[in-house]
């Protein structure tokens, strides 16, 4: 059991070798400031709580200084980081639900949330004491309940568009649970409903809050989640599999101290780009080789008339 132990904190810290954005409950942008990026869009964290977008433009080829607009952060329902930007056509600022783990950037994460199924001191693969003296250990770092803290598809110049709907999950040692919540127009409170699968049971949110926005799992005063689905899973080093479909494999990231997760690629990450202003200059210097002269292709064959010329006529 010992040894099974140490296998499941090695598989942990092996996939958990990540940190957690710091949580503060001040509004500057300071612990996000900097230069992040991705393959079509430079976004600039400046020290005046301001957002220096950059396009990435014609497939990369010419960096485009498109707007700067204000940002402030806030705290979310479940303790989550809500990037607040400000745009000029908006009385308010909107919300970007956003995880930060090892430098990576995700619009699409979840936060671990504690209900009454069990403790956090219970799980033994990321609490403070060792993990021979914890009473609960489980076999899977993912073990519990994963509440979807984004609804947001990416950060940009325009309004975003917020997701219909979420899923959150449920992770046994062998097995998930995938619950569907839909957008709800209801005030938001804290309650539980129960999950029933046979002789498992478990409860989760009822109401989630991200961002702005109110999803449901249940309709009107139900106290059941009546639809669910479950499969198997499979962690695979620095990704997982849900089922046994290969397609179905996601890739894995878990923060050090566990309360964060995102089963998709970072929007952004953290650049190398130390000036921006130098680097936009510098790439936007570029040139392509001149075009050949447009007017040649009049005078190409067409392949009929070069067939035609290759047909011998007797």
């Amino acid at each position: 059991m010992k040894t099974a132990k140490k296998l499941c904190i090695c598989a942990a810290a092996a996939l958990t070798g990540f940190a957690l954005f710091a949580q503060n409950n001040s509004t500057d942008l300071t612990p996000l400031a900097g230069i992040w990026e991705n393959s079509n869009r430079i976004i600039s964290v400046n020290e005046d709580n301001s957002l220096q977008f950059v396009l990435k433009t014609f497939y990369g080829f010419y960096f485009d200084k498109a707007a700067v607009l204000s940002a402030a952060l806030d705290s979310g329902e479940n303790g989550e980081t809500i990037l607040r930007v400000k745009y000029p056509s908006e009385r308010k600022p909107q919300a970007h639900p956003i995880g930060v783990i090892n430098n990576k950037l995700f619009l699409d994460f979840y936060c671990k949330s504690y209900t009454e199924n069990d403790e956090e001191t219970d799980y033994g693969y990321y609490a403070d004491e060792p993990a021979e003296a914890s009473n609960e250990i489980h076999s899977s770092p993912l073990y519990g309940y994963w509440r979807s803290c984004g609804n947001v598809s990416n950060i940009g110049i325009d309004m975003p568009l917020t997701k219909p709907e979420l899923t959150c999950y449920y992770f046994t040692d062998s097995e998930v649970y995938f619950l569907r919540y839909w957008q709800a127009d209801v005030p938001y409170e804290r309650e539980l409903v129960e999950v029933n699968d046979e002789d498992f049971s478990f409860k989760v949110d009822k109401l989630l809050k991200v961002g702005d926005i109110v999803y449901t799992c249940v309709v009107g005063r139900g106290t059941f989640v009546r639809n669910f689905e479950k499969t198997t899973y499979t962690i695979n080093e620095s990704s997982v599999t849900f089922g046994t479909n290969p397609e179905k494999e996601y890739p894995l990231y878990i923060s050090q101290d566990g309360s964060l997760v995102s089963f998709a690629e970072p929007y952004i990450v953290r650049s190398e780009i130390s000036d921006l202003e130098a680097s936009i200059a510098e790439h936007n210097s570029h040139t392509h080789n001149p075009l050949k002269n447009p007017m040649e292709v009049f005078n190409r064959k067409t392949a009929w008339e070069e067939k035609l010329e290759k047909m011998k006529i007797n």
